[in-house]
């Protein structure tokens, strides 16, 4: 079956279309789409492609070109000899394809009215990079919760990635209240969690609305660049904007808390609200605060308290330091990417950096049972 696509590179001029063939509250909603567009993320374009078969609008895929550099990748172990042969032997510039959102958990990037036509994704990548003339060096369909047959994927050059997982905590039936969940920890991590809790004593918490997040934007930028500057791959980063714009579109569904000592802010955490999930979103930390304050886990601690005061089922922590959140009760949960990589050298130093970012996670990952 031949189909055909119109591409737009803005979602208002075709919203309207757009919206009435979704689902209600579906995450490629256009409001949704069109916050993320206005906050105006460097090294990134997006695309809206609308899908038919036989001129029937069949389904819509959500395309974002990231231009990936040098500058996003973290080269701290700069004297070692195989990161100068990267840096040498790695294009200053590498267009990557997504199909989906790179800053967001569980935002597959299409939606068919039919599941039988999921497998039409993979033409409508050709055709878009045929319309377009773009040739990107690498193509990530992100976030699936279709699973794609493996042979038919295989066969155009897709490959499954199993080395991409989540953290996530589920809260027990009887957690009403935070003092319930730190009753089921084993008396060492309570003893901890203690200790941790007392450092926080000093911090003062203020939740930002929608102007605020835009008059405090030098400070939350610094302290997400201190967070960002520790991962070894930077794909992409967010600004203030983002957040601003996150605020006015999701409203009561997104929360910024900012973090105060001595009336200067020293971090911040953000949650996004589901149906029944909630997620942990980006975070910013002043490190030195953090030595002393114990900064990083009682965020952790606090999105445990807010999904058991909300009664939400499950709580998504992201994908970074696993280690800290193994130590809290949490869980790793497989994500569903599917990547296809036709640049040599792009392959190489994807396949370096994951295997040493891996490496040291699964270092660090002993057999923890926090939770009784």
């Amino acid at each position: 079956m031949e189909i055909s696509i119109v591409i737009s590179k803005n979602i208002y001029s075709i919203k309207d279309e757009w919206d009435t063939f979704l689902p209600t509250n579906h995450h490629l909603k256009s409001n949704h789409l069109q916050a993320f567009e206005n906050s105006k993320v460097e090294d990134l374009v997006n695309n809206y492609v609308q899908v038919f078969l036989k001129e029937k609008l069949i389904g819509v895929v959500y395309f974002q070109q990231f231009s990936f550099q040098h500058k996003h990748l973290n080269f701290n172990d700069g004297k070692q000899l195989k990161s100068k042969l990267i840096k040498l032997v790695l294009p200053k510039r590498l267009s990557i394809m997504v199909c989906g959102h790179l800053f967001r958990i569980n935002f597959q990037g299409f939606y068919f009215n039919n599941e039988l036509h999921s497998n039409h994704l993979f033409n409508v990548i050709k055709l878009f990079k045929k319309e377009q003339k773009y040739k990107p060096c690498g193509i990530i369909i992100k976030d699936c919760t279709t699973i794609f047959v493996a042979q038919k994927s295989n066969m155009l050059g897709y490959h499954f990635f199993d080395g991409d997982v989540t953290m996530e905590i589920q809260r027990r039936g009887h957690w009403k209240t935070f003092d319930d969940y730190l009753k089921d920890l084993h008396k060492k991590y309570l003893q901890r969690a203690k200790k941790i809790i007392k450092a926080f004593d000093e911090i003062v918490l203020k939740e930002l609305h929608t102007a605020e997040i835009l008059e405090h934007s030098k400070e939350i930028e610094k302290l997400y660049w201190n967070v960002v500057n520790k991962q070894t791959i930077k794909l992409g980063t967010v600004n203030a904007k983002y957040f601003y714009e996150l605020k006015k579109d999701l409203q009561a569904k997104f929360e910024f808390h900012a973090l105060y000592k001595n009336n200067v802010m020293i971090g911040f955490y953000t949650f996004i609200f589901y149906e029944t999930e909630m997620e942990t979103h980006f975070i910013g930390l002043d490190y030195e605060v953090n030595k002393t304050n114990n900064i990083y886990f009682n965020i952790l601690f606090f999105g445990i308290q807010k999904m058991i005061e909300r009664q939400y089922n499950k709580l998504e922590l992201g994908r970074t330091a696993k280690e800290a959140k193994v130590n809290i009760g949490a869980l790793p949960k497989q994500i569903f990417n599917y990547i296809n990589v036709k640049n040599g050298f792009a392959k190489i130093t994807l396949n370096y950096f994951l295997k040493k970012f891996n490496t040291v996670e699964d270092n660090k990952q002993m057999e923890r049972t926090p939770l009784k």
